[in-house]
């Protein structure tokens, strides 16, 4: 949701004219800590009609796969935008539940539709299951709000995300900081997530920061001095990239999308999914060495800079021409 409701703002700012629309009990389209603003919102209900909600649309853009079926054969050319569904990693829920979303998912994805993809890796995936030809629309990062600063290199460690989401593996970051304070005692975490965390036994100063404004994200990656991610797998992950944006080593695994832009050994640090013991070790490596800290740090700052938002605006405004010619 992030990345869409950046990509109204950057639409509007191109002169583009923007709706937004919602089906749902909500009371916006947009969520409440975006200060994005759409020159229309609309919250649709559950039994309202979808056709006049589009007049004068040229093209709709859809988000998540379900929606397709309520927004395709209603006039306007559909762009689907996937940003990397659990399912495409055989990730889903058990029994009955998990063979219906994945049987929606199939089908959504063979409607007659545009599609675009936020990574190569993602295209890949789709085209391969899919046998369709995918665009990719790599994400962006604010490099003004994402920035370095100087401050004396030190020991703290950053986590980002929902520790509710088993695929973030959470339990192999703990068990690689676990191991790195081994080798820094003066090792503190601090984690950044969408609801509370409690550690029961800590061996180390920590701090939980939960849901902080959008606006604050920045400041808490530059209060830090290493940044890790587990992920199982991703699509095109945002922290591992706001953290090389803001100057810190990133210690990341080898989780599918982010070798979009993380490369070992040059801008990072990466080891298996799971690996507690080779991520604590790079950890605690980064940690005790600065001239390592800063190399990483200044090329992971250098690779950041080539995924500005007018990039990917530049992608997203030739996928949605591309998208409106089809019914021209």
């Amino acid at each position: 949701m992030k990345i869409l409701v950046e990509h109204v703002r950057g639409l509007r700012a191109r002169g583009h004219r923007v709706r937004t629309l919602l089906r749902g009990r909500a009371s916006r389209a947009i969520p409440a800590w975006s200060d994005v603003q759409a020159d229309e919102e609309r919250v649709l209900a559950m039994d309202e009609p979808t056709a006049p909600a589009l007049a004068g649309t040229d093209v709709v853009v859809v988000g998540w796969f379900q929606n397709l079926f309520d927004w395709v054969g209603l006039g306007p050319p559909v762009l689907y935008f996937e940003q990397g569904h659990e399912i495409l990693y055989g990730d889903r829920p058990q029994g009955e539940a998990g063979e219906r979303l994945e049987a929606q998912f199939e089908q959504a994805l063979r409607l007659p539709v545009s599609l675009v993809a936020v990574s190569p890796y993602v295209a890949e995936l789709l085209t391969g299951r899919f046998g369709r030809a995918v665009g990719v629309v790599v994400n962006g990062i604010d490099l003004e709000a994402f920035r370095p600063s100087s401050h004396p290199h030190g020991h703290r460690v950053l986590l980002v995300g929902n520790p509710r989401l088993p695929f973030k593996d959470f339990t192999t970051a703990l068990a690689a900081i676990q191991r790195a304070h081994r080798a820094v005692p003066d090792l503190s975490l601090t984690w950044v997530s969408q609801v509370p965390v409690q550690l029961s036994a800590s061996l180390f100063p920590f701090r939980n920061v939960v849901s902080p404004p959008q606006a604050e994200l920045p400041t808490l990656y530059r209060e830090h001095d290493a940044f890790l991610f587990t992920s199982r797998y991703e699509s095109f992950p945002l922290p591992p990239i706001e953290a090389m944006a803001s100057g810190l080593p990133v210690i990341t695994t080898r989780c599918g999308g982010v070798t979009t832009y993380a490369r070992p050994g040059w801008n990072c640090a990466m080891a298996a999914p799971g690996d507690a013991a080779a991520l604590g070790e790079a950890l605690a490596a980064v940690l005790r060495d600065e001239a390592i800290a800063r190399l990483l740090g200044q090329r992971g700052r250098a690779t950041a800079e080539r995924f500005t938002w007018d990039a990917a605006l530049d992608a997203l405004e030739d996928a949605l021409l591309r998208t409106a010619r089809l019914r021209s």
